[in-house]
This record gives structure tokens, sequence and C-alpha cells, in this order.
């Protein structure tokens, strides 16, 4: 952390109209000493700090520039700020920057949450990583978060126990995810499921369609997210068919209810390439690619989402990221030998290769 006290004395030592030497007699040091305080060649004594401050009618906190917590508008421009390194400079750029934010503000809450899980959407830009140097990046979130948890944020908590179940599970630490499970308090009923009936005999139909949305939206993506977790249990077993039936019926889903595909085509080009079936493979890597390079999220003219919140304008990012996944799987490999694998691959390599604009550090 940078300390600026330096300019703050000399701020304050002006705003009282005092020369250095009136500073010097009221803390008793000589002249040259506040001089060197407030040039930066030196920092004053710990000793110091309470008398300088009394002397400028000031606080030791402020003396030091200690900020305790950020604004919700400054936790956002960090983050922001954060996004904008990894994306511009690279991983370890943006991890670095990070870890000394986190320094700077160890007290803020927001900044953990927001900055503890953020390199999980650029990890992979890091080339080469292996196993276990991915646990050590787990296992600092890990830490974070746990201090998240513990400051009993009511805003994160919910949250904040999801992330750690995970990254538990991640690193193999079974036990603790089970207890954080556990402890999780038992909801009977879903209170945005009860809502919309009251907001509609209130005549607010507006607001119990928009929740009703809502609630469509997050149960369809948990119905996807479950029906992807059965489909790798299913190729884990080797039983290609079982895992063609739960692809196929994840992806008819998401184009049935006007959803993006994107998290869909992966597991049918899979489950494909280990039936054999190349062709078809193939045929679905094309439609894949197609699809992330017209990626866009506007449901404004689907009748299942139309009256939530517009998305990202930009989603350039995410078309990045999601053609750098697939150029990096390993499990696409087998299509290589193919020629329509080449062209398909030289778009995605283009979309990878593509300058993105999505987070910015001058956004706010």
């Amino acid at each position: 952390m940078v300390l600026n006290i330096g300019e703050v004395i000399t701020a304050k030592r002006k705003e009282k109209l005092w020369t250095q030497e009136q500073l010097a007699n009221a803390v008793g040091v000589s002249t040259p000493a506040v001089s060197k305080w407030e040039t930066g060649t030196t920092y004053p004594d710990i000793m110091l700090l309470s008398p300088i401050a009394r002397a400028l009618n000031t606080t030791v906190d402020k003396l030091l520039s200690y900020q305790n917590e950020l604004s919700d508008e400054e936790v956002d421009k960090v983050t922001k700020d954060a996004m904008h390194v990894y994306e511009s400079e690279g991983f370890d750029a943006g991890w670095s920057f990070c870890q000394r934010v986190l320094k700077e503000y160890p007290n803020s809450i927001p900044l953990k949450f927001h900055l503890g899980n953020l390199f999980q959407s650029f990890m992979i830009l890091k080339s080469g990583i292996d196993q276990q140097e991915m646990q050590t990046y787990y296992r600092n979130a890990v830490h974070i978060y746990e201090e998240v948890l513990s400051s009993r944020h009511p805003k994160y908590a919910l949250h904040t126990t999801a992330i750690l179940v995970s990254y538990y599970a991640m690193l193999s630490e079974l036990d603790k995810a089970e207890q954080l499970i556990e402890g999780m308090p038992s909801q009977k009923l879903d209170p945005d499921s009860l809502y919309p009936s009251i907001y509609a005999l209130r005549g607010k139909h507006g607001e119990a369609i928009k929740l009703t949305q809502e609630n469509l939206q997050r149960y369809i993506s948990r119905v996807s997210q479950s029906l992807g977790v059965l489909c790798s249990y299913a190729r884990e077993r080797d039983d290609m068919e079982t895992a063609y039936t739960l692809a196929k019926i994840n992806f008819e889903m998401a184009k049935l209810f006007g959803m993006k595909e994107e998290i869909a085509y992966p597991d049918m080009i899979k489950v494909l390439v280990s039936r054999g079936d190349k062709q078809t493979a193939l045929n679905y890597l094309e439609e894949y690619a197609q699809s992330i390079a017209e990626l866009k999220y506007d449901y404004s003219n689907n009748p299942c989402f139309n009256r939530l919140t517009k998305g990202l304008s930009d989603t350039s990012y995410i078309k990045k990221i999601l053609a750098q996944s697939i150029l990096t799987d390993r499990e696409y490999a087998p299509l290589k030998d193919e020629p329509r694998h080449t062209q398909v691959f030289g778009k995605l390599q283009e979309l990878a290769n593509t300058q993105t604009n999505t987070f910015r550090a001058t956004d706010v």
C-alpha cells in the first residue's frame, strides 16, 4: 500500500497557514525532518503520528489516507479495472492486480466477493497451467471467501456459501463442502414463486410477469445444469446412448425456450465424437461457431423473457472466451483431420484473437 502521508501533512499544514518550522516545533522535531516527510524521503516515526494528527487538527486514519470501506461505485470500478488488466495484459498481470488491491483494502467485503472468483473467467487465457498450479489459485480464492463468509455480510452469505462448496469440491475437501451444505437454512418454499400471485392480485401485473420470467429463466438454467451433470456421468461410464439422449434434451430445451444453446453445444459435440459420428459432430461445431460469432443477449422478442433487463450490449469478450475454450479443449482433437475442422477453427481463432472492449478501465 502506497502511503501519501507526506502529501496529507503538506495539505493540512498549509490549511493552518503553518510553516514547516512551526509544525516541527509543535511535534518536537527538526525542520529538515518535516521537509523529508513532505517530500516522501522518509516517513514519520510511528510514535509521532498522534502528535502530528493533533497538531494538524486531523486523525491518524486521515493522515495515513486510510479507507476502511469502498463505496459500491468504487468496488464496481475496481472490478472493471481488474477485468481490463486480465484481458489486456494477461492472466498473471490480472491476478497480481487483484492481490495488490485486496491487500490495499483488506476490510472491504464487497471487494473480496467480487474479485475473489474473477480469476476463473480468465484462467483459460493462461497457457500451460497444470493441476497443481490451478489448485493454488482456487485455494487462495477459498481463503478470500472464507473471510467473506465469516464476516456474516447478509448480502453475500448465500452466494459465498455456494461458491465455497464448489471450490471445496474442486480441492477434494468434501467434508468442508458437506458441513457448509448442512449448515445452510432449509428453505421449504421459494418466496419468488409466491410473489407473482400477490403482485397480480394487487394489480401489479408488470411486476408479476417480470418475476415469473425471472423464475422461469432461473429454473431452466438449473435444469440445464443438471442435465449437463447427468450427461457427464453417462460419458464417464461410457454409456454414450444415455449421454446422447441427455445432451439432446438439453440442446432442444434451450432452442425451445429461445435461450442461447452455447452451454448445450459442447456436450452434443463431444458425445457425437465419442460415438465416432464425426460429420454430425462437425455440423454442430459449425453451428456452435456461428452461434458464438452472432452472440447477443436480447430477449425483447421472446415472450418467455421479454420483460427481463436487456443483457450485455457488447459480447465481444464472451465470444473470445467461448472461442478460446474450444481451441484449447483436447476433446475436439479427433476432428482435426477433417477438412471442415480447419475452416471452423480458423474462424474461432479469429474470434479468439479479436481485440475486445467489453470491460474498459474508463467504464464506470
